[in-house]
């Protein structure tokens, strides 16, 4: 993996964690402090606008329409300050994305 360079690239990038198949927005960068820290101002997702579908199946039930989840984003809250690099991001399990992200694995 490329070091992370903290750029004005990065600026207007979405943090986004993912854990195992589920994805939830963190952030959007909104400045560079320095060498190491960047400016976040923290993204929420609204509830899922998609009605989902469960039909029998699996261990108890399967959600046939998963996929197709659809949520609002709000920026949210003061910005915050962190340290960002390869690591960091590693260990928070934090990914860049040109968008915020949300997803809910149903079937897991």
């Amino acid at each position: 993996m490329a070091k992370l360079e903290l750029t004005s690239d990065l600026i207007g990038k979405y943090i986004n964690r993912v854990l195992f198949s589920d994805v939830d927005p963190v952030g959007k960068i909104v400045g560079i402090k320095g060498k190491t820290k960047v400016l976040i101002q923290p993204v929420e997702a609204s509830e899922n606008k998609t009605k989902m579908n469960f039909e029998p199946g699996g261990f108890s039930v399967v959600c046939t329409n998963q996929y197709k989840q659809s949520y609002d984003f709000t920026e949210v809250g003061e910005v915050f300050e962190v340290s960002l690099s390869n690591s960091s991001m590693k260990k928070r399990f934090w990914k860049l994305s040109e968008t915020p992200r949300k997803f809910y694995d149903y079937n897991f």
